[in-house]
């Protein structure tokens, strides 16, 4: 079946275009809007797009978006504008679906399950985040051990302990091919700090500390692998639980019929004890690789500190590869010889002249303008110092576990708190802020500054998905 039967044909395009950045960008705002909301609205992803993506939009291009739509941008400004076409492109490649709201014109934004996983891909490939190891072994162990104890479930841990040793095998070949990458990398690396950051850096917490450590010591494979086969010979030999094992998964209408369930029941029976008998020799071989790559990057990290890295070490380096026709080549066009001269206590004398120092004209002073540039250059990284997520965070560290402040309960323990106190109270009243601001008469002074009499007060999330403040305070 093609996969294109289930996406839409230029689903990828928005990943190969000259946008790919914004648009990969703009995807994890969609993310982050799926992970906190169950009902995402146009209007509030489109805020969410301008606050998180402001500077980006602003600065991107949209002139072939805009002709796609026949509604060219009005300025190189015009933030909203370029939003909804950044959305409506999203639309129009698949990653996104619009529907309206019951009994309401309000358009609300869906995500198709396939973009979702594509999304959640290219967020786990994009942070460095250190993923967990799911500890399959024991899992498949425990799955079918509890088999026993709950004989409903008998095809439910047969299925568990089949995925869970597909996952395994899969986690070992991967652990192997990356072994494999980072050994080929050692001899292209000539710097020691960037060895040094690679091993322990990377290799040691992507690859050991993740994977080969919790394989050799809590997830050992010898640990758990003879119990693991003896309960699955035990079912092979016992007729009562491979016709448990049919009947339930003809109940749940993962087999059709009885001779496709006792075919597939087999097969994974079979696949999960074979793996087992043999998987100690994958490991070994993993082992063989870990200690290549470990050996050949200690010796790596030698030869570069020993070795002459100054100008003499340099040119026989040079020398050494001169043998090379493109090398001796280079070496025969920027080889130039020049002329020099020396003088000593032999040479002709010649006396210096000294003038007469005379004033010269005075220098006019000029007056420097500052560029337009320079000053928007400015205002743009004001911009991105106070941003709407530091200002929610700063303030959110005030409320601490109460739902409300006033700004005779503050400390101005920092030199910008006066600075985000101010722009809390502005930032209070937008609509996707977490809470409101209400002020009171008059000013107060908290720790030598003069500042407005406010109660902040956080949001309450009601069932509907609507926003109210609450109302109980400190």
């Amino acid at each position: 079946m093609s996969l294109f039967t289930h996406i839409p044909e230029n689903f990828f395009s928005i990943l190969s275009s000259a946008k790919k950045e914004l648009y990969v960008q703009a995807l994890f705002v969609l993310r982050q809007a799926f992970k906190t909301e169950l009902v995402i609205r146009r209007e509030d992803l489109l805020v969410m797009l301008m606050d998180t993506l402001d500077t980006d939009i602003e600065e991107a291009d949209f002139t072939e978006e805009s002709i796609l739509e026949g509604e060219p941008v009005a300025d190189e400004g015009a933030l909203s504008q370029k939003a909804h076409l950044l959305l409506r492109r999203l639309k129009e490649t698949g990653w996104i679906e619009t529907e309206y709201e019951a009994r309401t014109f309000e358009e609300n934004i869906t995500i198709p399950d396939y973009a979702i996983s594509v999304i959640n891909l290219l967020y786990e490939l994009s942070t460095e985040k250190v993923r967990e190891y799911n500890s399959y072994v024991y899992a498949t162990y425990a799955a079918l051990r509890n088999a026993d104890e709950f004989p409903d479930y008998t095809f439910q841990a047969l299925q568990t302990a089949y995925n869970n040793t597909v996952s395994l095998v899969d986690e070992l070949k991967s652990l192997y091919n990356n072994i494999r990458r980072y050994y080929r990398l050692v001899p292209e690396e000539d710097n020691v700090n960037e060895l040094l950051r690679t091993h322990f850096d990377e290799y040691k917490t992507a690859i050991v500390d993740t994977v080969y450590y919790p394989l050799k010591t809590m997830d050992s494979v010898p640990r758990f692998k003879h119990a693991i086969l003896s309960i699955l010979n035990g079912w092979l030999l016992d007729d009562r639980m491979q016709q448990l094992i049919i009947k339930q998964g003809i109940t749940r209408h993962i087999f059709e019929s009885e001779e496709q369930g006792q075919e597939e029941m087999f097969r994974m029976i079979n696949y999960v004890a074979d793996t087992y008998d043999g998987i100690e020799e994958m490991i070994r071989e993993i082992d063989w690789r870990h200690n290549e790559y470990v050996n050949a990057s200690v010796e790596h990290i030698r030869y570069l500190m020993n070795v002459d890295r100054g100008v003499k070490g340099r040119l026989i380096e040079l020398l050494k590869a001169s043998r090379e026709n493109n090398i001796s080549d280079a070496m025969s066009e920027s080889l130039n010889i020049y002329g020099h001269m020396y003088y000593d206590q032999k040479s002709l004398y010649a006396r210096v002249k000294r003038t007469k120092r005379s004033e010269g004209e005075s220098l006019a002073i000029r007056k420097e303008e500052t560029p337009p540039e320079m000053v928007d250059s400015f205002l743009k990284e004001v911009r991105k110092q106070y941003t709407n997520k530091k200002i929610d965070h700063r303030i959110e560290e005030w409320f601490g576990e109460a739902f409300s402040f006033a700004t005779e309960e503050i400390r101005l323990n920092q030199g910008e708190d006066f600075i985000f106190f101010l722009l809390g109270t502005i930032r209070g009243t937008e609509k996707d802020a977490g809470y409101t601001v209400k002020f009171r008469e008059g000013n107060i002074e908290v720790d030598g500054c003069s500042l407005p009499r406010a109660v902040f007060t956080k949001k309450k999330i009601h069932s509907n998905g609507s926003e109210q403040a609450k109302n109980s305070t400190r």
